[in-house]
């Protein structure tokens, strides 16, 4: 099963910039950290998007340590789930200060340092220091789920199976591949729907194969309903010597955007506020009903500064805020809703 999975991850695997070959030597692990945190709850296609300009900004973990966190929260804007950018952040700071500025090559130690989970750790030891080992995301545990023709195995019992089937429980860096080639082969040939069951290297071993109805496996989780959550966007401006100025804050250390500076939100409308237009915003576990306000001044517990456009350029911003900020042209708040923008939330 080994040598069939390397055969097929060296003609199949999708040419990601971060690869120069799927049996290429160890990557630089720096790269491996930032491409694998960025992929966590992201579209690979926006990864490759992304990773290259993240890592010109900052070139290494001691460029990442010594920078402010708000630079490293505007470098992420856009990718979301912001709590990854904060612990990157941190990290950053205990390997230059505990490990003099180099990952630790051990999976246990690597999960000791912030943001860095049983997955992570797994695919940076494999990928960036050749230690084989099975790195189970949602991908592998679906491959496994089949394999084993199990509703709902635990991510150890994905591993062991894994590792049972392909490594031989002795430490040899060619086996670095496998964490990788298991995530591959989920993502484009054990896909949720429709997998290609004929090009699986795996399929002689796969019970759910066998049974002719992989789909079964695993069981679909229960889909937690999202919860409504209406929030209104303050918009304030006044004119500065450099142009137009909007109010906006530094949210705090926890919280949804959490550290991100944006327009005070609220969980109510302004007095004597115009409302300008209304969007929806999606969340993991909640739909933002967001209501956007010309404001006639900030909210009186709001610790704000006037910033203006190329100001908040450089600020930290999460997709949110923009969204809501496509209501503040170069000549102050424009009442027209922008284009595009959908209308008030349907309440059925």
């Amino acid at each position: 099963m080994r040598d069939a999975l390397r055969t097929w991850f060296d003609a199949a695997a999708r040419p990601l910039p971060w690869r120069s070959g799927a049996g290429s030597a160890p990557r630089d692990p720096y790269r491996t950290l930032i491409v694998e945190t960025m992929a966590q709850q992201t579209r690979i296609e926006t990864v490759v998007a992304r990773e290259s300009a993240f890592r010109a900004r900052f070139p290494d973990l001691a460029s990442l340590a010594a920078a402010e966190l708000d630079d490293v929260l505007h470098a992420w804007s856009g990718l979301g789930y912001y709590r990854r950018a904060r612990a990157l952040h941190a990290l950053a700071r205990v390997v230059v200060a505990e490990h003099g500025g180099r990952l630790p090559s051990d999976p246990g130690a690597l999960r000791r340092l912030p943001g860095i989970g049983p997955y992570t750790a797994a695919a940076i030891a494999a990928q960036a220091f050749g230690v084989p080992g099975v790195a189970v995301d949602g991908n592998v545990r679906r491959v496994g789920a089949r394999l084993l023709a199990e509703p709902t195995p635990t991510d150890a019992r994905v591993a062991g199976a894994l590792e049972d089937l392909l490594l031989d429980g002795t430490t040899h860096p060619d086996d670095a591949f496998v964490a990788e080639a298991l995530v591959e082969l989920g993502a484009t040939v054990c896909t949720p729907r429709r997998p290609a069951c004929g090009s699986c290297p795996l399929r002689p071993a796969c019970r759910a194969a066998a049974e002719g109805d992989p789909e079964r496996y695993p069981s679909p989780r229960p889909r937690a309903t999202a919860r409504r959550w209406p929030l209104h966007a303050w918009l304030t401006t006044r004119t500065g010597p450099s142009g137009v100025l909007l109010a906006v804050e530094r949210r705090a250390d926890t919280g949804p955007w959490a550290g991100m500076h944006g327009p005070p939100w609220r969980d109510h409308a302004p007095d004597g506020g115009r409302e300008l237009g209304r969007f929806v915003h999606r969340l993991s576990h909640r739909l933002v009903e967001a209501t956007v306000w010309a404001a006639p001044a900030p909210p009186l517990d709001a610790d704000v500064r006037w910033a203006s456009a190329r100001e908040r350029s450089g600020l930290g911003m999460a997709e949110v805020d923009r969204r809501a900020l496509a209501w503040v042209d170069g000549d102050g708040i424009d009442a027209d809703v922008p284009a595009g923008e959908p209308q008030p939330p349907s309440r059925g």
